[in-house]
């Protein structure tokens, strides 16, 4: 086979309109148009020979480089490159795939990501032509949604393309005055513009060789992303989160008041439950904490108890209690298996599919749980629709996972510890495993995690107890004199 390397523009010939292509005049100058390069392809049965043209690449170098790994890869026996395959039929394409493979929520996460910025963002170019200054300027334009914007700057057309997407009122008659609702009214976060790029870059991965030869992503920079390691709720901590709570109470009484009204538990409890009062987004109780918590849920008889001092102590992820069955726990060996979760997609990894040890205050509430739910059973009779679930409602249905959160931090509240949030509980179950002084590999076991590195960079958090102990065992490693004068007696020197 073989190839050119060439050089082209897109200008017209002012009269009749048509490219001048490389005939252009200006081809001359530095910077104007681009390097393609063809090439003498395999001809299909029944069609000519065809010729597919690749490019614009900024330097002739880049373009040769291009065209020997073309030839290598086609001359290899891949097949010839298709130029007219759009990015956005391309992904239609890896979603219908990816959807045999991928749990359902996993999927749709998927396919929400290529609607709202992929497709309407570089969806029109080819695969081919696919650049990282493309996804480049996507980064930028999602970093400007729900953004003001200064009065000298116009939003680019792509910026338009993804905001003209996010409306998430499909209705095709509005009444007068009335506006398409957005999606979201929240601007991008770096984290979230990260974990959507995941999408785009597993696609471009599996598109090579076949399709593309290197992933445009490679080139492509992101937010910086401030990943915020879990927090103690230390007594200084939760002494400043008290006291500016304290605070904003008294505002907001005031408040109340002049308007001749008596603030609310609700109004009360959103105002301890502000994300802006905690340190970081993820918090972490101390032992004590936990185990006031314990103690109000016993003393005021919460009927799901045992829900939550479960997810304490054994750190299991929301939907895997909820789908927890009677069958894969064995409460005398102490220990249950998680297989599948309330959603039905299976645990989060095959590091999710392990045994969970029970301690026995989990064993002890799992008895007195099941007593419970015979007693369910039998009031409500055959039609009792609970079969071998572990949690359930007083009528047998399952209990909803968003309901498990509300209801926790509602406890919680109510408890009179600082917030939380349900899936920080899996970090405070590593943190106590810790310092009951249980290896990480082992902690990340537990938890399902793959990789124990995870585990105790994102999950483990020191206690302050722990932390005196491991300081004073160090300190004791150093040797002093026993006489307080004698550290006192400068060190005689053996210079003369």
């Amino acid at each position: 086979m073989k190839g050119s390397v060439y050089r082209r523009c897109g200008c017209r010939d002012p009269e009749t309109r048509r490219p001048l292509g490389q005939k252009c005049p200006d081809l001359k100058k530095r910077g104007h148009g681009g390097w393609y390069f063809r090439y003498d392809a395999p001809a299909l049965p029944g069609q000519m020979r065809r010729r597919p043209e690749f490019g614009p690449f900024e330097t002739k170098k880049r373009a040769e480089e291009e065209l020997t790994a073309e030839l290598a890869r086609v001359g290899g026996g891949a097949p010839v490159t298709d130029r007219s395959l759009l990015v956005r039929d391309y992904l239609d394409t890896w979603l219908a795939g990816k959807k045999l493979r991928l749990k359902h929520d996993t999927h749709t996460s998927y396919v929400e990501a290529c609607e709202l910025y992929f497709k309407p963002g570089v969806g029109h170019l080819r695969l081919v032509e696919l650049r990282d200054r493309h996804l480049q300027d996507l980064v930028t334009a999602m970093t400007q949604i729900n953004q003001q914007l200064s009065d000298d700057e116009k939003p680019s057309e792509m910026l338009r393309r993804l905001i003209a997407v996010r409306a998430d009122d499909t209705r095709k008659m509005l009444l007068g005055g009335e506006a398409r609702r957005k999606k979201s009214t929240k601007p991008l976060s770096p984290a979230r513009i990260e974990r959507e790029f995941a999408v785009i870059r597993a696609a471009l991965n599996d598109a090579i060789p076949s399709k593309i030869l290197v992933n445009p992503f490679d080139g492509v920079v992101l937010p910086r992303v401030d990943k915020a390691k879990p927090l103690v709720w230390t007594p200084a901590r939760e002494a400043r989160f008290r006291d500016e709570l304290g605070k904003r109470l008294v505002v907001a009484e005031t408040t109340a008041d002049d308007e001749d009204r008596v603030l609310t538990t609700v109004e009360r409890q959103a105002l301890w439950a502000a994300k802006d009062l905690r340190p970081v987004p993820s918090m972490v109780w101390m032992p004590a904490h936990a185990g006031a918590f314990a103690d109000y849920l016993e003393r005021t008889g919460e009927r799901l108890a045992v829900l939550f001092i479960v997810a304490m102590y054994t750190g299991m992820r929301r939907d895997e209690l909820l789908g927890l069955t009677w069958s894969e726990i064995d409460l005398d060996q102490g220990a249950a298996f998680v297989r599948e979760t309330a959603s039905g997609d299976g645990p989060k990894s095959e590091a999710g599919i392990r045994v969970v040890p029970l301690s026995p205050t989990a064993v002890a509430a799992f008895r007195a749980w099941r007593k419970v739910q015979v007693a369910d059973r039998l009031a409500w009779g055959p039609d009792w629709p609970g079969a071998d679930r572990v949690f359930t409602r007083e009528d047998g249905t399952e209990v909803p996972g968003q309901w498990t959160s509300t209801r926790f931090e509602i406890l919680a509240y109510r408890a009179g510890v600082p917030p939380v949030r349900f899936h920080d509980l899996r970090h405070g179950t590593a943190s106590l495993l810790k310092a009951a002084g249980v290896d990480t590999k082992i902690i990340s076991t537990i938890l399902g995690h793959s990789r124990s590195d995870f585990t105790d960079r994102q999950y483990v958090s020191v206690f302050p107890e722990v932390a005196a102990a491991a300081a004073a065992a160090a300190d004791a490693l150093v040797p002093r004199a026993a006489d307080p004068e004698l550290r006192r007696k400068p060190v005689q020197s053996d210079r003369g």
